[in-house]
């Protein structure tokens, strides 16, 4: 945090020290209650807001009371965090009255703003002329050098809240979401508010953009002379240039790519903070499995570059990285300070994800007293989306006997992806398909790393789903189109040319979405569908061997949300135009 922000935070702090300064008792609404750190699933979270989901994501809320004898119409009003710094603000919906004595909660799952418990954050309630009514701050677990402040640090499964002398305190009851803080909480058919934030990341408006078009609904789903009508970030029509264009394209700019256009890669494997971090050049032989290499020294030599690999820049980084090689989304961003990335540059498969909140990730060592209940959970009623779990991750029996663990816990889901798996034979292969499983094959990190790869030629005939991720900067390739390479080679020189051109651009799109429950989103050109698109250079006839033999400096153009992101000058000016 900064000077200016920890200087704005410490004159917000100064409420936790003394009571909330009265106002004209019929016209006031008052923050109430902040809870910042919800447990997980695993540390026995609840669902506070009812909507399904267990943690920091959705549960996260700031609570409003109006403590006078008269309703207050705070439709239009404001809610943000810190002023000027990390999540945008959100617009209360019109129509929110709350009633003399009444307590509203708004929960991050709809007000998108996130609490940052590391490094401490503020609420702040401003009305429709963005006067501020109310504010409070809080530190994180750690105060600034210096600091005169020793309170207000937030602890996870606590909540801030307003005593009955107007003092901010921690609430060790626990947290009391639409009610009194000193009373039990009331249950989740609480009043809950809508709070809507300014879209910045979904372009507004239409164009059409033309080239070769690659739908990838089926390998021969190829338009040659093709366009693409998008509105307000949403393909609207996909047409030959031969035919008529629909109506809604009259009168429309016209954008010449003059490449082939696909939907965005998408990244199923990477450890994005990583980023930062060269290539490692660990000078051995390699490992037998992952926990070796995360003990070897250095290792953790490879892991000083001089700055922070929790600073909200190496994410901004990662993202560049990602859409600079044609990826519109990747997994596995950093978990903190998502504010600072989230919703600006590619979509982020836990967090940016067409609200398909219930993705989980486990990156840990699968224990075997791991019990997994959310998974289970959400798996029997048909909310799970997805669970990406790093399992069997190197070459010996200790990595294969993880895969026994998930069977033995009943962990072995539909809607699992697994993460490298090098260690798994045709018995584990065959389970997982059996389940409708899906693999991350990462072949590059596994090379360098352990000296061989997944056995991917069994995983495919025993029908599992194949994904193709790069993994992370110290072993990995730098985007999934950059790995397409590494897996096409292995695929020529050792498999025997078991995938197809198609069936390997499968890996970084259409596999993907439908593995993890996009595909009613993106991952196909098809009007209805996000406008989340690349463009590569033409230099192949075979659309699917041309993105497997492009390049970074071959793509000319990322639309996310129907918004450019990143492209050659030519294009992003005719699209600014």
């Amino acid at each position: 945090m900064n000077r200016a922000a920890a200087f704005t935070m410490a004159l917000l702090l100064l409420q936790l020290t003394t009571p909330v300064v009265a106002q004209d008792n019929d016209q006031r609404i008052i923050i109430t209650e902040v809870y910042v750190s919800p447990n997980s699933a695993d540390y026995g979270g609840i669902d506070w807001n009812g909507d399904g989901e267990i943690g920091r994501y959705s549960n996260q809320f700031i609570e409003l009371h109006n403590p006078g004898n008269d309703p207050i119409d705070v439709g239009g009003w404001w809610l943000d965090d810190t002023p000027g710094e990390g999540s945008p603000a959100c617009s209360i919906g019109f129509g929110t009255v709350i009633e003399s004595g009444a307590y509203v909660t708004f929960f991050r799952a709809l007000t998108r703003i996130e609490l940052d418990f590391f490094e401490g954050d503020a609420v702040t309630l401003s009305d429709s002329s963005k006067t501020v009514v109310d504010s409070m701050g809080y530190y994180g677990p750690q105060t600034w050098e210096g600091s005169a402040y020793e309170i207000g640090n937030s602890s996870y499964g606590t909540s801030f809240g307003v005593d009955s002398n107007g003092m901010w305190s921690e609430i060790s009851s626990g947290p009391t979401p639409g009610g009194p803080n000193d009373e039990p909480w009331v249950g989740t058919n609480h009043l809950q508010g809508s709070c809507y934030g300014v879209r910045d990341d979904v372009h507004s408006g239409s164009y059409i953009l033309e080239g070769r078009i690659v739908t990838m609904e089926t390998e021969n789903s190829v338009i040659d002379q093709g366009r693409i009508l998008v509105t307000d970030g949403v393909i609207e029509a996909v047409w030959d240039a031969s035919s008529p264009a629909p109506d809604a394209a009259e009168g429309v700019t016209s954008i010449p790519t003059s490449g082939t256009i696909y939907p965005g890669f998408i990244d199923p494997h990477n450890h994005a903070k990583y980023n930062l971090i060269p290539l490692w050049d660990h000078g051995t032989d390699g490992w037998d499995n992952r926990y070796q290499w995360q003990s070897y020294s250095g290792y953790s030599d490879a892991k000083d570059i001089g700055c922070s690999l929790y600073d909200s820049s190496a994410m901004r980084f990662a993202e560049l990285r990602a859409i600079a090689g044609g990826n519109t989304a990747l997994q596995g961003s950093a978990n903190s300070n998502t504010d600072t990335f989230d919703s600006i540059l590619a979509r982020n498969i836990e967090l940016y994800n067409f609200d398909k909140d219930s993705i989980h990730t486990k990156v840990t060592e699968l224990e075997s007293d791991y019990i997994g209940n959310h998974i289970k959970t959400g798996n029997n009623s048909g909310t799970l989306d997805a669970w990406f779990i790093h399992l069997a991750e190197g070459i010996d029996e200790s990595s294969r006997s993880e895969f026994d663990v998930l069977v033995q816990n009943n962990l072995l889901v539909g809607e699992i992806v697994i993460v490298h798996g090098t260690a798994l034979t045709q018995t584990e292969f065959n389970a997982l398909g059996n389940v409708g499983g899906s693999i991350a094959w990462s072949p590059t990190s596994n090379l360098l790393l352990y000296g061989e790869t997944t056995d991917i030629k069994t995983a495919k005939e025993e029908g599992v789903n194949i994904m193709i991720g790069p993994d992370w900067g110290p072993s990995g390739s730098k985007s999934s189109m950059h790995e397409l390479k590494t897996a096409d080679w292995w695929d020529q020189n050792v498999l025997g040319n078991i995938f197809s051109d198609f069936e390997l651009v499968q890996t970084i799109s259409t596999n993907v979405v439908d593995a993890i429950g996009w595909s009613e989103y993106t991952g196909r050109i098809v009007p209805g569908l996000a406008a989340d698109l690349v463009v590569l250079d033409t230099f192949h006839a075979d659309p699917y061997r041309n993105v497997i033999q492009a390049v970074d400096p071959d793509v000319r153009l990322v639309v996310v949300g129907g918004l450019p992101v990143y492209g050659d000058v030519d294009i992003m000016q005719a699209m600014d135009d």
